[in-house]
């Protein structure tokens, strides 16, 4: 749809020449009754999503270890578009309907997807206080503009918020496999952080039902003789293992095995041969695929 400048010429200016304006924005927006939030949660993924159909989808989604992003999805990929932006808009029947609102975050288009990082939490305070998402870009330098209107908005941010509490607190790329590493002669795991992330790797198992397997393998560093190094690298494996199962993990998923010097993965000569003395932690899926 374009608006139109009449622009008049020749003499006594009696000739009209009604000129488009190729500046003028060309806007969908979502039918009233059709405001409404979906919601899709599990717990390796929070997303709360709207559509328009034929023209575009937003979502407001978050993974585990993954900033919480606001992404438009063009239903039209072979689409040259750029320069999009995100916006609240107040809705109209709000007092203060009429005042513009800034625009909250730019970014860029790949593969007609844009997604928008930092402004989650406005978004979701708009979104329950019933305000509309605004979306600009350029198709071929036409300004276009897509708004997602809003219904029972506040349900589904509380939705979305209650998931967030209850989602896995790593990825399987973080929790498939984890490296411990150990001083010198020590054959007990006490580091925080290492700690927390055995808590975090129970914690994920708990939660996917597709691993199978954890496999837990103990390492030393070529100092001390063959078999000294033998029970240390298995004390040191029965130690995670033994972590584990105090965080909850069933111990039938377990399978320990100790390695000695054997396998290590810096020269033992080299100055860095502490990263020798490990125990490595890794799960076992019988697919590639997280349960949704």
């Amino acid at each position: 749809m374009f608006a139109a400048n009449s622009k008049c010429v020749g003499v006594l200016a009696l000739v009209c020449l009604f000129i488009p304006n190729v500046h003028a924005v060309e806007q969908w927006k979502q039918a009233y009754e059709r405001g409404a939030w979906d919601i899709e949660t599990n717990s390796f993924e929070c997303r709360i999503i709207q559509k328009i159909a034929g023209v575009a989808t937003v979502s407001v989604i978050r993974e585990p270890e993954d900033e919480t992003a606001v992404v438009l999805q063009l239903d039209h990929p072979d689409a040259k578009v750029t320069s999009p932006s995100v916006s609240i808009q107040h809705a109209d029947w709000k007092a203060n309907a009429d005042v513009p609102m800034p625009i909250l975050s730019t970014s860029q288009f790949a593969d007609s997807k844009a997604k928008f990082y930092g402004v989650s939490s406005d978004v979701l305070e708009g979104i329950a206080a019933g305000d509309w998402l605004s979306f600009s870009y350029l198709q071929q330098q036409q300004p276009k503009n897509i708004v997602f209107t809003n219904t029972h908005g506040a349900d589904a941010v509380v939705s979305f918020r209650q998931c967030l509490a209850q989602m896995a607190p790593i990825s399987w790329n973080s929790a498939r496999e984890s490296v411990f590493y150990f001083d010198t002669g020590k054959s007990s795991i006490d580091k925080n952080k290492d700690l927390q992330m055995l808590q975090h790797i129970v914690r994920y198992i708990s939660l996917d039902e597709n691993v199978t397997k954890v496999l837990i393998d103990g390492y030393t560093d070529s100092v001390g003789n063959n078999t000294a190094n033998r029970v240390l690298s298995q004390q040191r494996a029965d130690d995670v293992a033994a972590r584990l199962v105090e965080y909850g993990m069933d111990s039938s998923l377990l399978e320990v095995r100790a390695h000695g010097s054997r396998y290590p993965i810096v020269n033992n000569q080299d100055v860095n041969k502490n990263l020798n003395r490990r125990v490595t932690v890794r799960l076992i899926r019988k697919n590639n695929v997280v349960k949704k």
